[in-house]
């Protein structure tokens, strides 16, 4: 089985370099603490969740819920709900059981999968008020935690921001009440989910903020020379390569076991790998690029170039466009979520996207 996990959830034996990161975590669900995390996309945030419930799964309740998809407060509510029930385990009886207990107004649809038995639970929301959907919710979840502690969390926390009901006050006030319940928000927007826990934001102080950043060299060579013939400085050059980007470092990686475990790793052999990945993702990179205006076309190809000064004359007279028009363009890529800033800093934070921008439409 290759050991370069790039899909998915790295977890177990397949997750590394983050343990100062889980020791912090840990002291803060050990306490019934909250955490805001927070980093770029692709960085590993959601991988480090799972790994931190995995192993507290034998002393918490875990329950994980990703809101990225969210297009309404009721499915938000919806997605709780589904997220709760799945504690629940046991036989159907049981579960039925369970669920009558825990939830007083909502009842669910349960399926069974008849290739893999697994079990889904869909939520009967009809007649039910959002208020009166958080309110189920929440109940049956301080009465899951007088059973056992509960690490709560809800991945691209950020996405209830664009939901007008004011999600984040209704959440503090059940978040006031003493439960030994840690709760975990995560995003990957910084300024967005940052937003929402600032001075004056209902959620202000309710947790305690991380930002995680890259892999260690020293991590990412010690789990990949385990399996490759990898110097120190190959794998410096991977990093910085992948602007610390966990998923694009894990599938180049991934190529190389394929093709090279029985040989010494070069730079060389990266970039091929690099172009492989590109190469995969051209054509839909290439359908949504088109699907820009020219003057965000113009934009992107300016934001993926190594131009420092985006607004100069000289960018300006390159790519033909006016500066009015550029900071339009870059904003509304900004609002289609292609692009991000920090501080004064325009970036891609697909590093994968970013370097497709750089090695075929600025070639």
């Amino acid at each position: 089985m290759n050991p370069f996990h790039y899909e998915g959830f790295a977890i177990e034996e397949q997750f590394y370099g983050r343990e100062a990161e889980l020791a912090k975590i840990q002291k803060l669900v050990d306490g019934s603490n909250n955490l805001l995390l927070y980093s770029k996309r692709r960085m590993g945030k959601s991988s480090l969740i799972k790994e931190l419930m995995h192993r507290n799964k034998d002393n918490f309740y875990t329950i994980y819920c990703d809101i990225f998809d969210i297009a309404s407060k009721e499915e938000f509510a919806s997605i709780l709900l589904k997220a709760l029930a799945k504690v629940h385990r046991g036989d159907l009886k049981t579960i039925v059981s369970n669920l009558k207990k825990y939830f007083k107004r909502i009842t669910f649809g349960i399926t069974v999968d008849p290739n893999t038995a697994e079990i889904s639970y869909m939520p009967r929301l009809e007649g039910l008020s959002f208020d009166e959907m958080i309110e189920e919710f929440f109940e049956g979840l301080f009465l899951l935690s007088k059973e056992k502690r509960v690490i709560f969390a809800i991945d691209e926390f950020q996405q209830i921001s664009l939901l007008e009901s004011k999600i984040d006050a209704l959440l503090r006030k059940y978040m006031q009440e003493s439960y030994p319940i840690s709760y975990i928000f995560a995003g990957s927007k910084r300024h967005s989910i940052t937003s929402l826990f600032t001075y004056s934001a209902p959620l202000y102080e309710m947790a305690t903020h991380m930002e995680l950043g890259g892999l260690d060299s020293m991590s990412v060579y010690a789990y990949a020379s385990k399996y490759l013939a990898i110097n120190e400085a190959t794998v410096n050059y991977l990093i910085q390569l992948c602007d610390y980007e966990t998923k694009l470092m894990q599938h180049i990686l991934h190529i190389l076991y394929n093709a090279h475990k029985d040989s010494t790793i070069t730079p060389m052999m990266i970039d091929v790998a690099l172009s492989e990945i590109l190469g995969d993702k051209n054509s839909s990179y290439t359908l949504l690029y088109d699907t820009f205006a020219l003057t965000q076309k113009k934009a992107f190809k300016v934001i993926t170039s190594d131009i420092e000064n985006i607004f100069s004359l000289d960018t300006l007279k390159t790519y033909n466009i006016q500066k009015a028009s550029l900071a339009s363009a870059l904003k509304q890529l900004y609002l289609k979520e292609i692009i991000d800033k920090e501080e004064d800093r325009w970036f891609v934070p697909d590093r994968t996207l970013e370097l497709w921008g750089k090695r075929i439409l600025n070639r």
